[in-house]
């Protein structure tokens, strides 16, 4: 019998083994292919912000033109999120080409966000001096300096407009693949595991040939009836059987929660991740387009975040985000999502509810986070939070430009605000 469970021990290591190495090469496949979709949707959102505040500016210096200064202020707040613009557009196109995916037409297009980071100088030097010139006629020169470079990186701008509709076709198409590449995985692990069953089973039959009533256990194993009662003997080898059979089973259940857990939760805060966020708020905007049903979404963003790191450190920083995530979802209903959007930012969608469904629950929730006291934190923490629904969208991506607007707007009136379509709730 020692001998016997020796031989028993081995396979079954050795199959957990193959498991494990096949699966952890799988998954590292599929997430080296989403972190590589998360840099497109990177660059995707970072063009669409240059080309935002690009806009936005031109308005503001011709609206100067005329002799007024009261949007001096907000220019240079749209030239602060150009600049963040342009660097992140940078970190993803040099992301994309340290992992070797470019191909002709992504180089062009790094070749057009190449020539606009160039032009960028020279643009916020002559949109600077437009803003500190009073002379009207010395104005009037930058102004049109302006324009000029203005109209070079109008150029580029378009050319990045068209690349971008063919990127968001294929984004699009991409996040489908994950679940089947998820789904293969898992194939995978069941064809190990029903290896692991057969081989067992053989050397088991071989000692004590219990076969006949074993048949319908292993049926219902195959279809998913694992709380199956098998009419054994009560001898040792087929109550060994049975014992193994179930710790395997038991053995791949867990890894397999374990895995998926893994996949969709922020390591640091427990809350879910931002590749998460992107398949949830793809199938509530698909839910939306069919039926109708409208749901919500808040940014949330720690004000000041960075000083707590800059002088307490990191892991004081890292603290402060566990214990918000804490608060969040002890004020949202439990069929609200919360995720880490990223960095001190936190996104809560909010299935069938329109915004004005969520602006007590927000209200209620920033006044709780002011008043709550942050662990190693001598003074309150404030959140500013940015409000959109999917009423009138018609993608995923117009909805979090609109929260995100909101959010914009509630950090630069003060911030500690809720902001829903460009109004203070």
């Amino acid at each position: 019998m020692k001998d016997r469970l020796k031989i028993y021990l081995v396979i079954v290591s050795i199959l957990f083994i193959a498991i494990h190495i096949t699966s952890e090469h799988l998954a590292k496949t599929v997430d080296e292919e989403v972190e590589i979709f998360n840099h497109h949707v990177s660059i995707f959102f970072n063009a669409h912000k240059i080309i935002y505040h690009i806009t936005a500016i031109q308005g503001g210096v011709y609206s100067l033109e005329y002799g007024s200064f009261k949007d001096a202020d907000q220019i240079k707040s749209h030239l602060k999120e150009l600049e963040r613009g342009i660097e992140g557009l940078s970190e993803g196109i040099s992301f994309i080409y340290l992992n070797g995916m470019d191909d002709e037409e992504f180089r062009q297009y790094a070749q057009n966000t190449e020539a606009i980071k160039n032009l960028y100088p020279k643009y916020i030097t002559h949109v600077n001096a437009v803003l500190a010139e009073d002379d009207v006629k010395l104005r009037q020169k930058q102004i049109e300096e302006v324009a000029e470079i203005g109209e070079r990186m109008g150029y580029f701008i378009r050319e990045l407009d068209n690349y971008m509709d063919v990127q968001h076709t294929e984004i699009s198409a991409f996040l489908p693949t994950i679940t089947d590449k998820m789904r293969f995985i898992r194939n995978v692990s069941g064809i190990f595991l029903w290896g692991a069953i057969v081989i067992l089973s053989i050397v088991y039959f071989y000692s004590c040939k219990p076969l006949f009533r074993l048949l319908p256990y292993l049926s219902a194993i195959r279809n998913g009836e694992y709380d199956f009662k098998p009419e054994l003997d009560n001898t040792r080898c087929e109550n060994e059987i049975e014992s193994t059979l179930k710790a395997v089973i038991s053995r791949i259940n867990d890894s397999e929660k374990s895995s998926s857990a893994l996949s969709i939760l922020d390591p640091l805060t427990g809350a879910y991740n931002r590749r998460y966020f992107d398949m949830r708020i793809s199938e509530e905007m698909s839910r939306y387009s069919r039926h109708g049903t409208i749901f919500s979404l808040s940014i949330i963003d720690i004000d000041f975040f960075k000083k707590i790191n800059d002088t307490l450190g990191h892991q004081a920083g890292d603290l402060v985000l566990r214990e918000m995530v804490a608060v969040i979802r002890n004020n949202v209903r439990e069929t609200d999502i919360v995720t880490r959007y990223g960095g001190e930012e936190f996104a809560v969608l909010s299935p069938y509810t329109p915004k004005s469904g969520v602006l007590t629950l927000v209200e209620r929730l920033r006044g709780v986070v002011e008043g709550y006291k942050f662990s190693g934190l001598d003074h309150s923490l404030t959140i500013s939070i940015g409000i959109a629904d999917s009423a009138g969208k018609r993608t995923a991506e117009h909805i979090i430009e609109d929260a995100d607007a909101s959010l914009y707007i509630a950090k630069n009136s003060g911030r500690n605000k809720c902001v829903v379509a460009g109004a203070a709730a």
